[in-house]
C-alpha cells in the first residue's frame, strides 16, 4: 500500500512543483532533522491558506511533505516504533495525496478536517523521534544553500555570512507578513535617494539580513504621476541603500522598498511618502480597464484566463496572459531577460497600499541568451478588490520598456 501511495503522490508532486523557489536540500531531506523541519514549516503553511480560503495553493505546500516523509521512512527510530513508522507514514502519506486531491477541486469543506488528520498521523509518528530532531532549526546561507547546521553558528564556509533558519514562504505568488519587521524612511537630494532601512527594534537591516530576490536583496517601487522601479546598493552605513532617482514629474511620490527578510521569509514592502517640488499635473482619474497598449511600436495585451471568467476576482487565484505583437502585428519572440525573467509585473491598488510582484510561470531566466514570447502567463491572487494598475517591464533591444495596464478586481 505505502508504494503504491508514494507512486501516485510522486506524480502529482512532479505536476505542481515546477517553480517552486526552494534549495535542493529542502526538497530533497536527508536526515531525519532536516525532513521533520520541511513538514512542521510546510504544514503551518498548508494551514494558513486553508484560513485565507486559498486552496489551489495548498498543493504546492503540501507536496514538499512527500520526500520528507520518504525520508522519515528510510530513517532509524525509538526501539519498538518500527511498526508505527510504517503505519504513520503510510496513514500521512494518504492524507497528504486527499489533501491535493481536494484541494485542486477546491473543496474547502474538506480541507479542515483532512488537515486535521495529518496532523494527527504526524503526532503519532513523531513519538518515534526525540523532541530535539521533531522540532530543530536548521540553519542555511542564504546565498550558498547547501550549506545547512543544526546551529545558529558557525557562519558560512564559502562566504563567511551569518547562517539563517530556513523558512519557506506560505505562497509563491501572493504572501504577506502579519507583523512587519522593517521600517522605512527616505533621504533624498537630487539625483540621491537613500532608503534607511531599520528593524523594529531600530537596529539596521543589512544586506545579510535579506534574501536575493531577482539579483538585488532591495528593489525600490516608485509610484506616482508615473512610475519606476530601482535597484538600491547598500552603502558604508549599515542600513542605508542608495539609487538614483530622477522623477519626471513633480507631486507626490510614494517610494516602496520592495525585500524580504530571511527571519521570516516573506516579502515586506515598507513606504515613506516623497514630494517633489515642482508644478504637479492632476491626473483625471481613469475608471476603464486598460488591457492593449502599443509602445514604440510593439503590442501588449493582458487578459484573464481560467475557468472564472475574464475579470479578476478578489481572493481567488488566477491567471493573466501577456501576448507580444511586433509592429506588423506579428508574434513577438525576441524578449530579452531582465533581472532573471522575460517580463515583471508591478501591481498597484488606486485606493490601498497593497501591491503585487508578478513573475511568468516556469521559473527564473539564468542564460541572458534565451529569448522568450510571444505568450508569457503569470498567476495572480487578489487580495481585495478595487483597480489595479499594473506595470509591466519587458527588454527588447536591449532597452527596458514599462508598459501600464489597467484592471478591475471585483468582489
Amino acid at each position: 500500500m505505502l508504494r503504491s501511495v508514494l507512486f501516485s503522490l510522486l506524480i502529482f508532486t512532479v505536476q505542481v512543483r515546477a517553480d517552486v523557489p526552494l534549495p535542493p536540500s529542502m526538497l530533497n531531506p536527508v536526515t531525519a532533522a532536516e525532513a521533520w523541519n520541511v513538514i512542521r514549516l510546510a504544514s503551518d503553511n498548508v494551514d494558513r491558506l486553508i484560513k485565507e480560503q486559498r486552496p489551489l495553493e495548498v498543493p504546492a505546500q503540501i507536496a514538499l511533505l512527500s520526500p520528507a516523509l520518504r525520508a522519515l521512512a528510510k530513517s532509524p527510530v525509538k526501539e519498538g516504533c518500527e511498526v508505527m513508522l510504517d503505519e504513520q507514514t503510510a496513514a500521512a502519506f494518504k492524507q497528504v495525496n486527499l489533501i491535493a486531491k481536494e484541494a485542486m477541486a477546491e473543496n474547502n469543506a474538506a480541507l479542515e478536517s483532512l488537515q486535521n488528520g495529518l496532523r494527527a498521523s504526524l503526532v503519532e509518528l513523531a513519538t518515534g523521534f526525540e523532541s530535539s530532531v521533531v522540532n530543530g532549526e536548521v540553519y542555511h546561507c542564504i546565498d550558498h544553500t547547501d550549506f545547512i547546521t543544526f546551529q545558529p553558528e558557525p557562519d558560512c564556509p564559502q562566504c563567511q555570512k551569518k547562517v539563517q533558519a530556513r523558512r519557506i514562504p506560505y505562497s509563491f505568488i501572493h504572501a504577506r507578513s502579519d507583523k512587519p519587521t522593517v521600517t522605512l524612511t527616505l533621504d533624498y537630494s537630487a539625483p540621491r535617494l537613500t532608503l534607511k532601512l531599520r528593524s523594529q527594534d531600530g537596529s539596521p537591516v543589512l544586506p545579510d539580513d535579506l534574501w536575493l530576490m531577482h539579483t538585488a536583496p532591495v528593489q525600490v517601487l516608485a509610484i506616482g504621476p508615473s512610475y519606476q522601479h530601482l535597484t538600491a546598493l547598500p552603502t558604508e552605513t549599515p542600513g542605508d541603500y542608495v539609487c538614483d532617482f530622477t522623477p519626471q514629474n513633480a507631486g507626490a511620490w510614494r517610494i516602496h522598498a520592495g525585500l524580504t527578510p530571511a527571519q521570516t521569509g516573506l516579502p515586506e514592502y515598507p513606504a515613506a511618502e516623497l514630494v517633489i517640488a515642482g508644478e504637479a499635473e492632476t491626473a483625471p482619474a481613469n475608471q476603464e480597464e486598460i488591457r492593449s497598449v502599443t509602445v514604440d511600436g510593439f503590442q501588449f495585451h493582458l487578459s484573464v484566463a481560467g475557468s472564472r471568467g475574464s475579470r479578476l476576482q478578489a481572493g481567488q487565484l488566477q491567471a493573466l496572459h501577456l501576448q507580444v505583437q511586433d509592429a506588423a502585428g506579428q508574434p513577438f519572440v525576441q524578449l530579452e531577460p531582465v533581472q532573471q525573467a522575460f517580463a515583471h509585473i508591478d501591481a498597484f491598488y488606486t485606493e490601498s497600499p497593497t501591491l503585487l510582484q508578478l513573475h511568468p510561470t516556469g521559473g527564473d531566466i539564468l542564460r541572458e541568451e534565451l529569448r522568450g514570447g510571444p505568450g508569457l502567463s503569470f498567476r495572480i491572487y487578489s487580495p481585495e478588490p478595487g483597480w489595479l494598475k499594473l506595470f509591466c517591464r519587458v527588454k527588447i533591444g536591449g532597452k527596458v520598456r514599462t508598459i501600464r495596464h489597467q484592471l478591475q478586481v471585483l468582489p
